[in-house]
């Protein structure tokens, strides 16, 4: 296999793995072997939520994790190195280091070297908010150094998987809340529904039974499954079904309605959780259907911010564009007022409401816009469009090598 096929397989592999664990650590095997390197490594950390945060290995390095965690990760020097460099830039460790300082590193000479590896060629995937994503392929004896050519091939990979960590994480994050998914699921102003592998309906949510009670476009059968009423609709919803069921990727179709601008239809392969859900003791999940009716009319959810906490306008344009993970800066530029200005609302903010911190104000506008089913809304924030999204708390940034579990990720040179 060359090159680029040996490429195209790993990316394959590595997207199947945004929804699949097992699948991730199959393409951080195949990069290294591709490679043809003795261990790999890849690492995503995440500061606002450190249970979202991963780290896959493979190689000899899967047999030596712990003991890096436990008495060498504080003294390997390549990834804080590495996280100074460019995102997207791959970057060997022959050329970090001299082999001056090689011979004098006690991580180099007591850990690395024992384990037959030689050198690293690695760099940041994506750097923001003291949060990071980091790749390192480590080659021994048994192939010549790194060279500019593999350098580039690397760095035409890593954007891919940079995509990859950063959908991981996100589903991550919905798969960590599956207890209250459904009661989030019910307040949406998108029809869902959960279809199983034989196309039977697990779940529809309460916006897409008022859609079919309307039959304007769409029913519902015995068995709950979404019916489009025009047969071409129909035929082309039951081909995307059919799709997902094969392992396909689903897709997009319109679906008329009989007065109003037509619904949007999106039918796609259900995520696979790390834990079984509800609805998944069940049956099988197979499919998910998304319906979006364009004639609903969003909230104003600046308005439901000023009047349920009782701030003035600005101070709930503030909030709402915090909530929305903006800050105070953007804020300023988009409502066209300084900096001082927007300090001077979060002080207003901070003062109506009894909250302490940002954060802690953040996170009391977030519960009340989820609690009137508005915290995927639009955010209209004077000249801003947003989506509100959830509270980050302001951490500082991790040394590199804290991972989720506490210990220092296995980022090795």
């Amino acid at each position: 296999m060359n090159g680029n096929d040996a490429d195209e397989r790993f990316l394959d592999i590595l997207f199947r793995g945004v929804t699949n664990a097992e699948e991730f650590g199959n393409a951080v095997r195949l990069i290294q072997e591709s490679f043809t390197c003795r261990a790999a490594t890849l690492v995503t950390v995440d500061a606002q939520d450190p249970t979202a945060s991963f780290v896959w290995t493979s190689g000899i390095l899967e047999q030596h994790i712990e003991r890096y965690q436990r008495d060498y990760a504080q003294l390997d020097p390549a990834p804080a190195l590495y996280l100074r460099q460019p995102v997207g830039k791959a970057l060997s460790t022959d050329r970090m280091f001299t082999r001056e300082e090689r011979d004098k590193d006690r991580f180099y000479n007591e850990y690395f070297l024992p384990l037959g590896l030689i050198e690293t060629l690695g760099g940041p995937l994506y750097v923001e908010q003291g949060s990071f994503g980091m790749i390192a392929l480590i080659r021994g004896e048994d192939r010549p150094p790194f060279d500019d050519d593999d350098a580039a091939r690397l760095e035409r990979l890593m954007p891919h998987i940079a995509r990859a960590l950063l959908l991981r994480r996100s589903f991550f994050r919905i798969d960590a809340r599956s207890l209250g998914l459904q009661a989030s699921l019910d307040r949406m102003q998108a029809g869902f529904i959960l279809l199983d592998n034989e196309g039977v309906t697990l779940f529809a949510n309460t916006a897409m039974r008022t859609i079919a009670q309307r039959g304007d476009g769409f029913a519902l059968d015995r068995n709950g499954r979404p019916l489009p009423v025009k047969i071409e609709a129909r035929q082309r919803f039951d081909a995307l079904v059919d799709d997902v069921a094969k392992g396909g990727v689903g897709g997009i179709l319109t679906v008329p309605r009989s007065s109003g601008r037509d619904y949007v239809v999106l039918v796609a392969p259900a995520p696979q959780p790390s834990t079984q859900s509800h609805w998944e003791k069940r049956g099988t999940i197979g499919a998910t259907v998304v319906v979006h009716d364009p004639e609903f009319e969003s909230a104003n959810t600046a308005d439901i911010l000023s009047k349920g906490l009782g701030l003035p306008n600005g101070a709930a344009r503030l909030v709402a564009s915090l909530a929305a993970d903006d800050d105070l800066k953007s804020f300023a530029k988009a409502e066209g007022v300084t900096i001082h200005t927007a300090r001077f609302h979060l002080r207003t903010a901070l003062a109506r409401t009894g909250a302490k911190t940002q954060a802690e104000l953040v996170r009391l506008a977030v519960r009340l816009l989820r609690d009137f089913a508005l915290a995927d809304s639009p955010v209209r924030s004077g000249r801003q469009d947003a989506i509100a999204g959830q509270a980050q708390r302001q951490t500082k940034p991790k040394r590199p090598g804290a991972a989720s579990t506490g210990k220092a990720s296995p980022q090795t040179r």
